[in-house]
Protein backbone atom coordinates (compact mmCIF):
# COMPACT_ATOMS: atom_id res chain seq x y z
CA UNK A 1 0.00 0.00 0.00
CA UNK A 2 1.42 3.16 -1.35
CA UNK A 3 2.18 6.11 0.78
CA UNK A 4 -0.08 8.57 -0.52
CA UNK A 5 -3.06 5.73 -0.27
CA UNK A 6 -1.97 4.41 3.44
CA UNK A 7 -2.61 8.55 4.66
CA UNK A 8 -6.02 8.41 2.99
CA UNK A 9 -6.78 5.29 4.70
CA UNK A 10 -6.41 6.52 8.37
CA UNK A 11 -8.17 10.23 7.72
CA UNK A 12 -10.98 7.91 6.28
CA UNK A 13 -11.06 5.97 9.51
CA UNK A 14 -10.16 8.84 11.89
CA UNK A 15 -13.41 10.12 10.21
CA UNK A 16 -15.45 6.83 10.64
CA UNK A 17 -14.42 6.95 14.35
CA UNK A 18 -15.27 10.10 14.85
CA UNK A 19 -18.39 9.96 13.25
CA UNK A 20 -18.24 6.42 15.74
CA UNK A 21 -19.08 3.67 13.02
CA UNK A 22 -17.22 2.05 10.27
CA UNK A 23 -17.85 1.28 6.51
CA UNK A 24 -20.81 -0.52 5.27
CA UNK A 25 -21.06 -2.10 2.28
CA UNK A 26 -23.64 -4.48 0.91
CA UNK A 27 -25.15 -7.37 2.87
CA UNK A 28 -26.78 -10.74 1.61
CA UNK A 29 -26.47 -14.34 2.46
CA UNK A 30 -24.77 -17.48 2.32
CA UNK A 31 -26.74 -20.45 1.51
CA UNK A 32 -25.72 -23.14 4.12
CA UNK A 33 -25.76 -26.08 1.81
CA UNK A 34 -22.29 -24.64 0.44
CA UNK A 35 -20.63 -25.90 3.94
CA UNK A 36 -22.06 -29.10 3.88
CA UNK A 37 -22.75 -30.01 0.41
CA UNK A 38 -20.58 -32.35 -1.54
CA UNK A 39 -21.26 -32.10 -4.80
CA UNK A 40 -20.71 -28.40 -3.89
CA UNK A 41 -17.21 -29.61 -2.32
CA UNK A 42 -16.62 -31.24 -5.88
CA UNK A 43 -17.09 -28.13 -8.03
CA UNK A 44 -14.83 -26.56 -5.71
CA UNK A 45 -12.12 -28.84 -6.32
CA UNK A 46 -12.63 -28.81 -9.46
CA UNK A 47 -11.81 -25.49 -10.14
CA UNK A 48 -10.79 -23.52 -7.09
CA UNK A 49 -8.40 -25.90 -6.15
CA UNK A 50 -7.62 -26.83 -9.55
CA UNK A 51 -7.61 -23.70 -12.29
CA UNK A 52 -6.34 -20.53 -10.22
CA UNK A 53 -2.56 -20.22 -8.57
CA UNK A 54 -2.87 -21.57 -4.92
CA UNK A 55 -0.45 -20.07 -2.37
CA UNK A 56 1.96 -23.01 -1.31
CA UNK A 57 4.55 -21.04 0.67
CA UNK A 58 6.74 -18.28 1.38
CA UNK A 59 9.97 -17.62 -1.14
CA UNK A 60 12.07 -17.88 1.87
CA UNK A 61 10.99 -21.55 2.52
CA UNK A 62 12.90 -22.65 -0.91
CA UNK A 63 15.17 -19.84 -1.21
CA UNK A 64 18.27 -22.80 -1.07
CA UNK A 65 18.83 -25.15 -4.01
CA UNK A 66 17.81 -28.32 -2.47
CA UNK A 67 14.78 -27.27 -0.52
CA UNK A 68 11.88 -28.77 -1.01
CA UNK A 69 7.97 -28.74 0.38
CA UNK A 70 5.28 -30.87 0.01
CA UNK A 71 1.46 -30.74 0.90
CA UNK A 72 -2.11 -32.08 -0.62
CA UNK A 73 -4.21 -29.53 -2.65
CA UNK A 74 -7.72 -30.87 -2.04
CA UNK A 75 -6.82 -34.07 -3.31
CA UNK A 76 -3.79 -33.01 -5.85
CA UNK A 77 0.06 -34.29 -3.90
CA UNK A 78 2.32 -31.55 -4.93
CA UNK A 79 5.78 -31.43 -4.19
CA UNK A 80 7.59 -27.99 -4.84
CA UNK A 81 11.37 -27.62 -4.58
CA UNK A 82 14.21 -25.60 -6.00
CA UNK A 83 16.36 -27.93 -7.87
CA UNK A 84 20.38 -27.66 -7.13
CA UNK A 85 20.92 -25.33 -10.49
CA UNK A 86 18.47 -23.17 -8.69
CA UNK A 87 15.20 -23.54 -10.59
CA UNK A 88 12.01 -23.46 -8.90
CA UNK A 89 9.68 -26.35 -9.96
CA UNK A 90 6.47 -28.16 -9.03
CA UNK A 91 5.15 -31.37 -9.60
CA UNK A 92 2.30 -33.88 -8.94
CA UNK A 93 3.82 -35.96 -5.93
CA UNK A 94 2.96 -39.16 -7.19
CA UNK A 95 5.58 -42.02 -9.11
CA UNK A 96 5.05 -42.76 -12.47
CA UNK A 97 5.26 -46.54 -12.11
CA UNK A 98 2.27 -47.13 -9.58
CA UNK A 99 1.60 -43.65 -8.16
CA UNK A 100 2.94 -43.64 -4.39
CA UNK A 101 3.78 -40.49 -2.77
CA UNK A 102 7.79 -39.44 -3.28
CA UNK A 103 7.54 -38.22 0.14
CA UNK A 104 5.39 -37.53 2.88
CA UNK A 105 7.53 -34.75 4.81
CA UNK A 106 6.40 -31.27 4.60
CA UNK A 107 10.05 -29.48 4.06
CA UNK A 108 13.19 -30.85 3.77
CA UNK A 109 16.30 -31.31 1.26
CA UNK A 110 17.10 -33.51 -1.11
CA UNK A 111 18.85 -34.10 -4.37
CA UNK A 112 16.46 -36.80 -5.49
CA UNK A 113 13.78 -38.34 -4.77
CA UNK A 114 12.96 -42.17 -4.22
CA UNK A 115 9.52 -43.40 -4.14
CA UNK A 116 9.38 -45.49 -0.92
CA UNK A 117 7.25 -48.68 -3.16
CA UNK A 118 9.78 -49.88 -5.65
CA UNK A 119 12.60 -47.25 -5.69
CA UNK A 120 12.02 -45.73 -8.46
CA UNK A 121 14.40 -42.69 -8.23
CA UNK A 122 13.91 -39.25 -9.87
CA UNK A 123 16.72 -36.16 -9.28
CA UNK A 124 15.37 -32.90 -8.25
CA UNK A 125 14.66 -31.43 -12.05
CA UNK A 126 11.99 -34.44 -12.17
CA UNK A 127 13.64 -36.61 -14.68
CA UNK A 128 13.35 -40.38 -13.94
CA UNK A 129 17.23 -41.43 -13.23
CA UNK A 130 16.89 -45.34 -11.97
CA UNK A 131 14.36 -47.91 -12.12
CA UNK A 132 15.38 -51.00 -10.65
CA UNK A 133 15.35 -54.18 -12.66
CA UNK A 134 14.81 -52.23 -15.11
CA UNK A 135 14.89 -55.28 -17.62
CA UNK A 136 11.42 -56.31 -16.18
CA UNK A 137 10.13 -53.53 -18.07
CA UNK A 138 11.50 -53.90 -21.69
CA UNK A 139 11.07 -50.81 -23.95
CA UNK A 140 10.17 -48.58 -21.36
CA UNK A 141 11.28 -44.98 -22.08
CA UNK A 142 12.99 -43.26 -18.96
CA UNK A 143 12.75 -39.87 -20.92
CA UNK A 144 8.94 -40.34 -20.62
CA UNK A 145 8.69 -41.29 -17.29
CA UNK A 146 9.54 -37.99 -15.32
CA UNK A 147 7.29 -36.41 -12.96
CA UNK A 148 4.51 -34.51 -13.88
CA UNK A 149 5.48 -30.76 -13.88
CA UNK A 150 3.17 -28.21 -12.71
CA UNK A 151 2.93 -23.92 -13.75
CA UNK A 152 4.83 -22.54 -10.69
CA UNK A 153 5.79 -19.06 -10.03
CA UNK A 154 7.64 -16.97 -7.26
CA UNK A 155 5.87 -13.47 -6.81
CA UNK A 156 5.38 -10.89 -4.39
CA UNK A 157 7.02 -13.04 -1.80
CA UNK A 158 5.43 -16.27 -2.31
CA UNK A 159 5.40 -19.43 -4.47
CA UNK A 160 2.44 -20.19 -6.26
CA UNK A 161 1.73 -23.15 -8.22
CA UNK A 162 -1.53 -24.08 -10.17
CA UNK A 163 -2.16 -27.66 -9.24
CA UNK A 164 -4.46 -28.69 -12.08
CA UNK A 165 -1.42 -28.14 -14.55
CA UNK A 166 -2.78 -24.67 -16.19
CA UNK A 167 -1.28 -21.68 -17.10
CA UNK A 168 -1.20 -18.64 -14.87
CA UNK A 169 -0.79 -14.77 -14.18
CA UNK A 170 0.00 -14.07 -11.08
CA UNK A 171 0.06 -10.76 -11.50
CA UNK A 172 -2.35 -9.75 -12.96
CA UNK A 173 -4.61 -12.18 -10.68
CA UNK A 174 -3.55 -9.83 -7.63
CA UNK A 175 -5.37 -6.98 -9.10
CA UNK A 176 -2.67 -4.94 -6.84
CA UNK A 177 -2.51 -6.66 -4.35
CA UNK A 178 1.78 -7.62 -4.90
CA UNK A 179 2.30 -4.15 -5.06
CA UNK A 180 0.56 -3.70 -1.23
CA UNK A 181 2.97 -6.79 -0.41
CA UNK A 182 6.19 -5.68 -2.22
CA UNK A 183 5.54 -1.77 -0.24
CA UNK A 184 4.80 -3.88 2.97
CA UNK A 185 8.31 -6.04 2.34
CA UNK A 186 7.00 -9.30 2.22
CA UNK A 187 9.88 -10.03 -0.29
CA UNK A 188 11.72 -9.54 2.46
CA UNK A 189 10.34 -11.59 5.34
CA UNK A 190 11.27 -14.96 6.59
CA UNK A 191 9.67 -17.69 8.29
CA UNK A 192 10.13 -17.53 11.88
CA UNK A 193 7.91 -20.63 12.91
CA UNK A 194 4.95 -22.58 11.31
CA UNK A 195 1.72 -24.51 12.27
CA UNK A 196 -0.71 -26.72 11.10
CA UNK A 197 -4.31 -27.66 12.42
CA UNK A 198 -6.58 -29.38 11.36
CA UNK A 199 -9.95 -27.81 12.28
CA UNK A 200 -13.77 -30.55 12.20
CA UNK A 201 -15.19 -28.03 9.90
CA UNK A 202 -15.82 -26.30 6.42
CA UNK A 203 -12.94 -24.96 4.98
CA UNK A 204 -14.86 -21.68 4.10
CA UNK A 205 -16.08 -21.24 7.77
CA UNK A 206 -12.22 -20.39 8.47
CA UNK A 207 -12.05 -17.71 5.56
CA UNK A 208 -14.95 -16.49 6.60
CA UNK A 209 -13.89 -15.79 10.10
CA UNK A 210 -10.48 -14.22 8.96
CA UNK A 211 -12.46 -11.86 5.98
CA UNK A 212 -14.35 -9.53 8.49
CA UNK A 213 -14.18 -7.59 11.96
CA UNK A 214 -17.65 -7.60 13.37
CA UNK A 215 -17.15 -10.64 15.50
CA UNK A 216 -14.03 -8.93 17.37
CA UNK A 217 -15.70 -7.38 20.00
CA UNK A 218 -16.72 -10.38 21.43
CA UNK A 219 -15.29 -13.58 20.22
CA UNK A 220 -11.95 -12.10 21.20
CA UNK A 221 -13.09 -10.30 24.33
CA UNK A 222 -10.67 -12.20 26.01
CA UNK A 223 -7.63 -11.78 24.13
CA UNK A 224 -7.04 -8.96 21.31
CA UNK A 225 -10.24 -6.92 21.72
CA UNK A 226 -8.28 -4.28 24.16
CA UNK A 227 -6.15 -3.31 21.34
CA UNK A 228 -8.70 -2.05 18.77
CA UNK A 229 -11.14 0.76 18.27
CA UNK A 230 -14.92 -0.09 18.13
CA UNK A 231 -15.16 1.93 15.27
CA UNK A 232 -13.54 3.20 12.11
CA UNK A 233 -12.91 -0.27 9.56
CA UNK A 234 -12.74 0.19 6.23
CA UNK A 235 -13.12 -2.62 3.27
CA UNK A 236 -12.54 -2.90 -0.86
CA UNK A 237 -12.92 -5.21 -3.41
CA UNK A 238 -9.93 -5.40 -5.49
CA UNK A 239 -10.38 -8.24 -8.53
CA UNK A 240 -11.14 -11.62 -6.71
CA UNK A 241 -9.54 -10.19 -3.54
CA UNK A 242 -10.37 -8.06 -0.78
CA UNK A 243 -8.65 -5.67 1.65
CA UNK A 244 -9.66 -4.83 4.89
CA UNK A 245 -8.50 -2.69 7.58
CA UNK A 246 -8.82 -2.37 11.36
CA UNK A 247 -8.11 0.39 13.45
CA UNK A 248 -5.97 -0.37 16.36
CA UNK A 249 -5.95 1.87 19.56
CA UNK A 250 -3.29 4.29 18.59
CA UNK A 251 -4.54 5.52 15.91
CA UNK A 252 -5.93 8.23 17.84
CA UNK A 253 -2.69 9.86 18.02
CA UNK A 254 -2.43 10.66 14.57
CA UNK A 255 -4.48 13.65 15.59
CA UNK A 256 -1.57 15.27 17.41
CA UNK A 257 0.93 14.32 14.63
CA UNK A 258 1.59 15.41 11.46
CA UNK A 259 0.82 13.52 8.27
CA UNK A 260 4.70 12.72 7.71
CA UNK A 261 4.79 10.77 11.43
CA UNK A 262 1.61 8.53 10.97
CA UNK A 263 2.27 5.38 11.75
CA UNK A 264 0.18 3.20 9.31
CA UNK A 265 1.24 -0.06 11.22
CA UNK A 266 1.33 -0.09 14.10
CA UNK A 267 -1.95 1.98 13.89
CA UNK A 268 -3.91 -0.25 12.02
CA UNK A 269 -4.06 -4.04 11.04
CA UNK A 270 -5.00 -5.01 7.21
CA UNK A 271 -6.05 -8.06 6.41
CA UNK A 272 -6.02 -9.60 2.68
CA UNK A 273 -8.41 -11.95 1.33
CA UNK A 274 -6.33 -14.19 -1.43
CA UNK A 275 -8.57 -15.77 -3.42
CA UNK A 276 -9.21 -18.85 -2.98
CA UNK A 277 -7.95 -20.05 0.08
CA UNK A 278 -5.42 -17.75 1.72
CA UNK A 279 -5.74 -14.78 4.10
CA UNK A 280 -2.73 -12.52 4.85
CA UNK A 281 -3.15 -10.68 8.79
CA UNK A 282 -0.40 -7.52 9.04
CA UNK A 283 -0.24 -7.25 12.59
CA UNK A 284 2.29 -4.37 14.02
CA UNK A 285 5.83 -6.10 13.25
CA UNK A 286 4.86 -9.45 11.69
CA UNK A 287 2.32 -11.05 9.32
CA UNK A 288 0.27 -14.04 9.69
CA UNK A 289 0.03 -16.25 6.50
CA UNK A 290 -3.11 -18.43 6.83
CA UNK A 291 -3.51 -21.07 4.05
CA UNK A 292 -6.81 -23.29 4.03
CA UNK A 293 -7.33 -26.39 1.79
CA UNK A 294 -10.26 -28.40 2.54
CA UNK A 295 -10.34 -32.49 3.47
CA UNK A 296 -13.82 -33.27 2.53
CA UNK A 297 -17.31 -31.06 3.26
CA UNK A 298 -16.54 -31.04 7.39
CA UNK A 299 -12.70 -30.82 7.83
CA UNK A 300 -9.82 -28.92 6.91
CA UNK A 301 -6.02 -28.11 7.03
CA UNK A 302 -5.01 -24.62 8.37
CA UNK A 303 -1.62 -23.89 7.36
CA UNK A 304 -0.45 -21.10 9.79
CA UNK A 305 3.19 -19.38 9.14
CA UNK A 306 4.23 -16.68 10.94
CA UNK A 307 6.80 -14.17 8.57
CA UNK A 308 9.04 -11.56 10.25
CA UNK A 309 11.29 -9.08 8.59
CA UNK A 310 14.93 -10.94 7.83
CA UNK A 311 16.95 -8.74 9.74
CA UNK A 312 14.69 -9.48 12.76
CA UNK A 313 16.35 -10.98 15.60
CA UNK A 314 14.84 -14.63 15.33
CA UNK A 315 16.54 -16.14 18.79
CA UNK A 316 13.84 -13.31 20.76
CA UNK A 317 11.32 -14.74 23.33
CA UNK A 318 9.04 -12.38 22.05
CA UNK A 319 8.22 -14.05 18.97
CA UNK A 320 7.30 -17.35 20.63
CA UNK A 321 4.91 -15.70 22.71
CA UNK A 322 3.13 -13.05 20.36
CA UNK A 323 2.95 -16.45 18.58
CA UNK A 324 1.31 -18.40 20.73
CA UNK A 325 -1.40 -15.89 21.59
CA UNK A 326 -2.28 -15.32 17.93
CA UNK A 327 -1.87 -18.89 17.10
CA UNK A 328 -3.24 -20.58 20.48
CA UNK A 329 -5.65 -18.36 21.47
CA UNK A 330 -7.35 -16.32 19.26
CA UNK A 331 -6.81 -18.04 16.26
CA UNK A 332 -7.16 -21.90 17.70
CA UNK A 333 -9.43 -21.31 20.89
CA UNK A 334 -11.21 -18.67 19.39
CA UNK A 335 -11.89 -18.40 15.66
CA UNK A 336 -11.22 -22.15 14.67
CA UNK A 337 -13.57 -23.23 17.83
CA UNK A 338 -16.86 -20.69 17.03
CA UNK A 339 -16.07 -22.46 13.26
CA UNK A 340 -16.32 -26.13 14.28
CA UNK A 341 -19.47 -24.90 16.45
CA UNK A 342 -21.07 -23.39 13.26
CA UNK A 343 -20.05 -26.69 11.05
CA UNK A 344 -22.31 -28.45 13.85
CA UNK A 345 -25.52 -26.03 13.32
CA UNK A 346 -24.64 -26.06 9.51
CA UNK A 347 -25.41 -29.98 9.61
CA UNK A 348 -28.02 -30.00 11.45
CA UNK A 349 -30.08 -27.96 9.36
CA UNK A 350 -32.30 -25.77 10.83
CA UNK A 351 -31.39 -22.80 8.62
CA UNK A 352 -31.48 -22.95 4.38
CA UNK A 353 -29.13 -19.43 4.19
CA UNK A 354 -27.49 -17.11 6.92
CA UNK A 355 -27.04 -13.40 6.91
CA UNK A 356 -24.11 -11.20 6.20
CA UNK A 357 -24.50 -7.56 7.33
CA UNK A 358 -22.76 -4.44 6.06
CA UNK A 359 -19.88 -5.12 8.16
CA UNK A 360 -19.10 -8.47 6.73
CA UNK A 361 -18.98 -7.95 3.12
CA UNK A 362 -15.54 -9.55 2.40
CA UNK A 363 -17.33 -12.35 3.53
CA UNK A 364 -20.27 -11.99 0.76
CA UNK A 365 -17.73 -10.93 -1.67
CA UNK A 366 -15.46 -14.16 -1.54
CA UNK A 367 -18.60 -16.38 -1.74
CA UNK A 368 -19.49 -14.71 -4.54
CA UNK A 369 -16.65 -14.84 -6.60
CA UNK A 370 -16.02 -19.05 -5.36
CA UNK A 371 -19.75 -19.01 -7.41
CA UNK A 372 -18.63 -17.36 -10.18
CA UNK A 373 -15.64 -19.60 -10.69
CA UNK A 374 -17.04 -22.63 -9.67
CA UNK A 375 -19.63 -20.97 -12.40
CA UNK A 376 -16.40 -20.47 -15.07
CA UNK A 377 -16.80 -16.67 -14.89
Amino acid sequence: MQADLRIATLKHMLSLIEAETSHLGESGHIDVADYTSSSHLEAELASLFSNYPILVAHASQLAEPGSFISLDVGRTPLLVNRDRNGELRAFLNSCRHRGAKLTDQPCGKARAFKCPYHAWTYLDDGSLKFVPKIEAFPGLDMAQHGLVSLTVSEHAGFIWVVPGGGTMDVQNMLAGIDQDLDHFGLPHHVVRVSDIQHPACNWKLVIDAFSEGYHLKSLHKNSVETFFEDHGAVFEKMGRHSRSVGARAGILEAKKLAESEWDFRAWTTPFYTLFPNTVLVFHPDWVSRITVFPDGTDRCHVYHDMLVPADADLKANYWDKTFALINQQVFAAEDIAVCESIQLAARAGSDSQWITGGLETPVLWFHQECRAAMAGH
